[in-house]
């Protein structure tokens, strides 16, 4: 299903963080002497005119022909340090899942380059249909999660995969024919950040999040595989793989197939699914998705599941779904609060 249309409301945004980064350092080049240093010949004789005692710097030539004055101690101000910065970093992995190198972006907290010894919390964010591991960043996932940290939130990696294929939509979804195993590719993503990042490589601190079919997709892959995330957020997202708006390519006609690809059924007959908080949220005028995110709260409600909803500003499109984010962060912030002391990351 398409994207929706893109709006501008990420950017604002972006240029805020930009110049948050400046430092200016200004370096003045005294074009006197400093106290305390040594005057030249010339400037002791004009000393001398006027009436103004002369030192004369002691050394073993001129040792005991007068007193050396020590110079000043002069206080000289700190350089000042600059502030410490995100950024996101555009990689690829070697998926063994879909036997190919598969591109990522992955956004590092302020903390991350001064802190080697620190281990992170993980958030995996999908993008929806038609879409690449580029659009979050596209539309201010920098300075969205910037924000969120300086209110609170305590420094995160954000990993943001690509759920592409030569065949078109995936879903996020293993296709029923055996090909294209873009969930699985995540698993293996999963395993490379754990590898080459400083994570902390537990379910209570991954969670996974999305839009639009992206919003589909976490909740598919956290009821799918509860080992790995405990937390899921869903923006503008659907509950069925035979809703209308999922792509009936990738899931085909096996009724098994679909219902074990089936959030709505997934909530229902899987035991750990009470294990998983679920985050959701729907745009004001985006009347289809907002509904699909509505009946899944209801359902989760008749199951005793603990769990958010909430009706957002926008349509299905990026400032419903950004609105989205800041409320699934700020869950994270509050599910995180008692790691007041990160923990080291293990030795390995």
């Amino acid at each position: 299903m398409p994207v929706g249309a893109r709006t501008a409301f990420g950017v604002k945004r972006v240029v805020g963080a930009g110049l948050a980064g400046l430092v200016v350092v200004s370096l003045v080049v005294a074009g006197e002497p400093l106290l305390g240093q040594a005057l030249d010949p010339d400037t002791a004789g004009l000393a001398a005119t006027l009436g103004q005692p002369v030192s004369q710097p002691t050394s073993p030539t001129n040792e005991g022909a007068g007193v050396g004055i020590a110079p000043s101690a002069v206080p000289v101000a700190p350089v000042p340090i600059p502030p410490a910065l995100s950024r996101i970093v555009a990689g690829t992995f070697y998926s063994q899942a879909m036997r190919t190198q598969r591109p990522f972006e992955i956004y590092l907290p302020p903390s991350y380059a001064r802190a080697p010894d620190r281990a992170y919390p993980v958030l995996y964010l999908l993008h929806g249909d038609g879409g690449r591991a580029s659009d979050w960043a596209a539309f201010g996932l920098q300075a969205t999660v910037d924000q969120a940290i300086a209110s609170g939130l305590p420094d995160m990696i954000v990993v943001m995969p690509d759920g592409s294929s030569r065949s078109g939509d995936t879903d996020w979804a293993n296709r029923w024919d055996g090909t294209e195993l873009v969930e699985d590719q995540v698993i293996d993503l999963v395993s490379f950040v754990d590898q080459n990042y400083r994570t902390m490589p537990d379910r209570s601190t991954r969670f996974v999040g999305g839009a639009s079919s992206g919003g589909f997709g976490a909740l598919n892959l956290v009821l799918r595989h509860q080992e790995l995330f405990s937390t899921a957020m869903s923006f503008s997202g659907f509950i069925a793989a035979n809703d209308p708006e999922a792509d009936a390519g990738v899931f085909g006609e096996d009724p098994g197939f679909i219902e074990r690809n089936s959030p709505a059924s997934l909530a229902g007959s899987q035991a750990g699914a009470r294990d998983i908080y679920y985050v959701l949220s729907g745009g004001q005028t985006d009347r289809y998705f907002q509904q699909r995110m509505a009946e899944f709260s209801a359902e989760l409600d008749h199951l005793g599941i603990a769990h958010e909803f909430h009706v957002v500003p926008g349509g299905h499109d990026m400032i419903a779904w950004d609105a989205g984010l800041d409320l699934g962060l700020a869950h994270l912030a509050a599910q995180l609060r008692p790691l007041s002391d990160p923990p080291a990351r293990a030795s390995q």
